[in-house]
C-alpha cells in the first residue's frame, strides 16, 4: 500500500511538472512542439517516479542471525 501511495504522490507532482513544461514551451514555440515536450517529459518523469517509489519503499535488509 505504501508503494501505491508513494507512486501516486510522485506521479501527481511529475504530471504537474510536465504540464508546466508544456505550457512554458507553448509560450515560446508552436503547439506541436509543446505537445512533444509535454509527452517527452511526462513519460520520462513517470518512469522516474516509479523507480523512486520502489526505491523509497523497498524493505530494509535484515542482518543475518
Amino acid at each position: 500500500m505504501n508503494l501505491l501511495i508513494t507512486f501516486l504522490v510522485a506521479f501527481i507532482i511529475s504530471s504537474a511538472i510536465a504540464a508546466w513544461v508544456g505550457v512554458l514551451v507553448d509560450n515560446y514555440a508552436s503547439t506541436h512542439v509543446s505537445m512533444l515536450a509535454f509527452f517527452s517529459v511526462f513519460f520520462v518523469l513517470t518512469g522516474l517516479s516509479w523507480k523512486l517509489s520502489v526505491k523509497l519503499t523497498e524493505p530494509k535488509a535484515t542482518p543475518p542471525a
